[in-house]
């Protein structure tokens, strides 16, 4: 165990320090515009209503992007130090649940907190999109860091009792469900399987706020409004969701088992206490919470993205602890999955089923360290939002941008020779221009 919990601790520490560097050369993108736009012409609680009835339910997750000070910020300090924010949060955060759940010293918690990290890393499916891009954070990867707190605020109130943590616990479980759909349905199944087995007043408590806020965030007039017509034959649209339930399932399930020994090997003794405390059919239960939100992304015929990092990160801590129960001895291959994580993503599918190629995240960050030309990229962002900021004209078009980071986020404007885009929407309201399009 020592010898892969060093490998790995090593390559956690060079993971973190290459992703703060690579956060040196990050830029305000897409939405980031958008919500200022908004704000600035609705005014923060008219921006929110609008985007609660025309956009969608989730009522913490835009409401907090609407703070977004990119006009504010010419030289782009926030998106250089924000993701750095989160990335130590995270760590800190799981520090201090290692410390109170498993009674761990100060620098054992703080060890396996990047572990940890690690291994969160690489099961993103988009680190562009969840750790670079502003508003992509706020929905993903600040949500996963507030439920790590309320994890350790839980179990304050368990050992302490007290106002303070139950408030904290009932003001968590009403921001997590206007986070994003995913996370707000694995909070509430792991709120109602908590009231079965513990039926107190604060899990009542706890599980009331949880489905008012599922309420509040699905039936978001904005929600219905985005909904595409469809004209498929009724039995033709279950074939499809079927088909986008088993595809989602298999491609988290083959992810996961790449990367399990290590993990096991690495958490074996955490894994292990967690086992002889509930049993393996409580850990079935638990496991059985990430189905949850497959089916209902199923349902709506959604398909692998971003929005699937939180139960991807949730499946491979249960699933874990399911395989230590009868395939422990899975772990004496962790070497494989440290193999497995830096080899490059397989390009076997066509375009549109992209996403569904597997990355592990690894050989993109050490190419954009090493090769990638990244204060290019941001001399030329930072070119051209000057540009269109100081031009008097109403129509622009302005040069392609031709360093293009993998790792970092970037959407760019449609061409004069293509339709409209949103990006190109975005950065017209922003800037108060008629036309923006690329040579």
């Amino acid at each position: 165990m020592k010898l892969a919990q060093n490998i790995t601790l090593f390559l956690s520490i060079l993971l973190f320090i290459g992703l703060v560097y690579i956060a040196f050369f990050n830029v305000y993108q897409t939405d980031d515009y958008i919500y200022f736009w908004g704000t600035k012409k609705l005014g923060f609680i008219g921006n929110a209503i609008d985007f609660y009835t025309h956009w969608g339910g989730r009522y913490f997750g835009y409401t907090i992007n609407m703070l977004n000070p990119v006009s504010k910020d010419p030289q782009n300090i926030l998106p250089k130090i924000y993701p750095a924010v989160l990335f130590i949060s995270f760590i800190v955060v799981s520090a201090f649940n290692f410390k109170q759940y498993f009674n761990d010293t100060f620098s054992q918690s703080i060890k396996k907190a990047f572990l940890l990290f690690f291994f969160y890393t690489v099961l993103l499916i988009s680190i562009s999109e969840h750790y670079f891009w502003i508003s992509g954070s706020n929905i993903y990867f600040l949500p996963a860091i507030l439920s790590g707190i309320l994890l350790f605020s839980y179990k304050k109130f368990q050992k302490k009792g007290g106002k303070f943590w139950l408030f904290l616990n009932c003001s968590l479980v009403i921001i997590l469900p206007g986070s994003n759909e995913i996370l707000a349905l694995l909070l509430l199944g792991v709120l109602s399987a908590l009231y079965f087995q513990k039926k107190s007043l604060e899990t009542r408590i706890l599980l009331t706020i949880a489905i008012i806020g599922v309420l509040v965030s699905f039936l978001a007039p904005g929600n219905f409004k985005r909904m595409a017509d469809s004209t498929d034959i009724f039995y033709i649209k279950w074939v499809k969701r079927i088909g986008a339930f088993g595809l989602n399932t298999f491609y988290i399930l083959i992810k996961i088992i790449f990367i399990l020994p290590l993990f096991i090997k690495i958490f074996e003794n955490e894994l292990r206490e967690i086992a002889e405390k509930i049993g393996f059919k409580k850990s079935v239960l638990v496991w059985g919470i990430s189905f949850l939100p497959l089916v209902f992304t199923g349902y709506i015929i959604n398909t692998i993205g971003r929005q699937f990092e939180n139960v991807m990160f949730f499946f491979l801590l249960t699933f874990a602890l399911l395989v230590m129960f009868k395939f422990n001895k899975i772990k004496k291959f962790w070497w494989l999955s440290l193999i497995v994580v830096f080899l490059p993503e397989t390009d076997i599918l066509p375009q549109k089923y992209s996403n569904f190629n597997i990355d592990y995240n690894l050989k993109n960050i050490i190419q954009e360290v090493f090769f990638s030309d990244l204060k290019e990229y941001d001399r030329e962002i930072e070119n051209r939002i000057s540009l269109i900021q100081n031009s008097k004209k109403d129509s622009l078009v302005v040069e392609k941008i031709k360093t293009i980071p993998k790792v970092l986020y970037f959407d760019e404007m449609s061409s004069v020779n293509e339709d409209k885009s949103y990006v190109d929407d975005q950065l017209e309201k922003y800037f108060n221009k008629k036309y923006i399009r690329t040579k």
